[in-house]
């Protein structure tokens, strides 16, 4: 029997990997590169979006695909009284190569604190070099 090759895989929803980081920063697998810069901003060119658990409704930074498409499910969310859902929104988004990392982190700082992130990266982007 020969051996079985993948040439390309699609999720009909984001995939959603979650991980237990002393860092809200991680590495790009597509890229090597931090994904985001000391000052917060982006380094990698492959991130497409990010939130922060205090403020969930209120994104840090979208492309233009993910804008219209939480745009629609903010107004759906607000139609039936409910909150956003972050994970919610990331699972119900078919974006090919799209993959969404959830960083938990908990330390102490005045007693026990916990915060989540969430960044979406496109691991399908190739940077001109």
């Amino acid at each position: 029997m020969g051996q079985a090759t993948v040439s390309s895989l699609h999720f009909t929803a984001m995939q959603l990997i979650q991980i237990e980081w002393n860092d809200w920063n991680f590495y790009c697998p597509a890229s090597g590169k931090p994904v985001f810069k000391k000052t917060g901003e982006p380094n990698a060119s492959t991130v497409r979006g990010f939130w922060c658990h205090e403020v969930p409704d209120k994104p840090k930074l979208l492309c233009e695909e993910l804008q219209v498409e939480w745009a629609a499910y903010v107004s759906i969310q607000n139609a039936l009284n409910e909150g956003v859902d972050v994970v919610a929104f990331l699972k119900s988004v078919d974006e090919p190569g799209y993959v969404a990392f959830e960083i938990n982190n908990a330390g102490s700082f005045y007693g026990p604190m916990s915060r989540t992130t969430w960044t979406v990266l496109d691991l399908n982007f190739k940077e001109d070099l």
